[in-house]
C-alpha cells in the first residue's frame, strides 16, 4: 500500500513539475495577465446602467390626505466608467430620495403637485459619484395629489361578474364595509354616487369565497379604507319530487273533471335554502274547461301554470293523462 502512495505521488509530481506541467503553468500565467490587462482596459471605457432609487414624500401634515402618491421607485440610467459602475452591480442607491411636501405646498384645499424632474435629479446626483451622469429617469413625470379633508361617505358598488357553477347558485354577497369615505376635489365628489370597486371576474364557484377588493383608481381620489372584503355565499341545488293534484277550472256547475291518474309527480331543482319551504301546495296543475273543448284527443298534456321562486328544471310525470267530463252527482239526482 505504501508503494502505491509513493507511485501516485511521483506521477502527480511529474504532471505538475515535469515538462508538460511547466508548459501548463506558463500558459495559465500569461492567460491571467492578458485577462487582467483586458479587464482594466474594458473597465476604463464608458458604460450605461439602470439602477433603482427609492422615493419618499416627507413632512406631510396630519390633516393632509395624499390621494395619489408619488411612485415608490425611480429607474435611473447613469453613465460612467466601468470601474465606477462596478459598485452598482452589487447594490442600488440605499438612501431614499426625499421630496419635501412643504416646499411645494401653496395652501390649497386640494391640488395636483408636479415635482420638477430637475429637483429630483439633483438629489440623486448627490448620492452618485462625481463622474456619474444621469442620462434618463423613469417615470419622467413626477406628481402627487393632496386633499385637506374634502370628503363624503359613499356606498360601495361591486363591479364585474360573480357566478356559480351549474350545480350551485350565489345566495348572497356581503361586504365588510357597505360605505367608505372618499377624499377628492369637490368637482369630482359632485359627480360620484358610488365608490366603485375594480372589476371582479369570479366564475364556476362551488363554495363560499372571501376576497379583498380595491377600488377603481382615479387620480386625486383616495378611499378610506382603501379596500373592502367581499364574501360570496354559495348554495347548492337539490332535487325534490312532490305529488300535485290535477284540478279542473271554469267547469260548469253540472260538470266535473276526472283524470287518470288524479295526481302527477313534479320533480324539480330547488335552491338548498328553499328545500323545506317548497311543497306540493306551491304548484298548480290545472285544466280549464275551455282547453278541453278545443282538445282533439282523449289525452291531455299537463303543464305548470307558474313556478315558485327558487325552482327550476321542473318535470311532470306522467306528462299526459286520460280524462273524462262527467255530470255532477247532485245535478243527476235532481234530474
Amino acid at each position: 500500500m505504501g508503494y502505491g502512495l509513493v507511485k501516485g505521488w511521483v506521477r502527480i509530481r511529474n504532471i505538475f513539475f515535469g515538462r508538460k506541467g511547466h508548459d501548463v503553468f506558463v500558459f495559465l500565467f500569461f492567460f491571467v495577465v492578458s485577462f487582467g490587462f483586458w479587464l482594466l482596459q474594458t473597465l476604463n471605457e464608458t458604460f450605461e446602467k439602470e439602477i433603482s432609487v427609492p422615493l419618499e414624500l416627507k413632512n406631510v401634515p396630519e390633516n393632509v390626505h395624499i390621494t395619489t402618491a408619488l411612485p415608490s421607485q425611480l429607474h435611473v440610467t447613469i453613465k460612467d466608467k466601468g470601474t465606477t459602475l462596478l459598485r452598482f452591480f452589487r447594490y442600488t442607491v440605499q438612501n431614499a430620495i426625499e421630496v419635501d411636501f412643504e416646499k411645494y405646498d401653496v395652501g390649497l384645499t386640494n391640488a395636483r403637485v408636479l415635482v420638477p424632474v430637475s429637483d429630483v435629479q439633483r438629489l440623486i446626483q448627490g448620492q452618485l459619484g462625481v463622474s456619474s451622469h444621469i442620462i434618463a429617469l423613469r417615470p419622467d413625470t413626477l406628481e402627487y395629489y393632496y386633499n385637506r379633508g374634502v370628503a363624503k361617505k359613499l356606498p360601495v358598488k361591486i363591479c364585474g361578474s360573480v357566478t356559480a357553477s351549474p350545480q350551485n347558485y350565489i345566495q348572497t354577497m356581503s361586504l365588510s364595509e357597505d360605505s367608505v369615505m372618499v377624499y377628492a376635489p369637490n368637482s369630482v365628489l359632485d359627480t360620484m354616487q358610488y365608490a366603485y370597486t375594480q372589476a371582479l371576474n369570479l366564475s364556476d364557484l362551488k363554495e363560499n369565497i372571501t376576497q379583498n377588493i380595491v377600488f377603481r383608481r382615479m387620480k386625486g381620489v383616495e378611499y378610506v379604507p382603501n379596500k373592502v372584503q367581499m364574501t360570496a355565499h354559495v348554495g347548492y341545488y337539490a332535487e325534490k319530487t312532490v305529488e300535485v293534484p290535477i284540478i279542473g277550472l271554469n267547469f260548469p256547475g253540472d260538470k266535473e273533471l276526472r283524470t287518470f291518474p288524479s295526481k302527477a309527480k313534479v320533480t324539480f331543482r330547488v335552491e338548498s335554502g328553499q328545500y323545506q319551504r317548497i311543497t306540493a301546495d306551491n304548484f298548480v296543475l290545472a285544466i280549464t274547461y275551455e282547453e278541453l273543448l278545443q282538445n282533439p284527443s282523449d289525452k291531455y298534456r299537463l303543464h305548470l301554470k307558474s313556478l315558485p321562486d327558487g325552482v327550476t328544471n321542473a318535470r311532470i310525470s306522467p306528462l299526459e293523462v286520460d280524462y273524462l267530463i262527467e255530470l255532477s252527482e247532485v245535478d243527476g239526482e235532481n234530474q
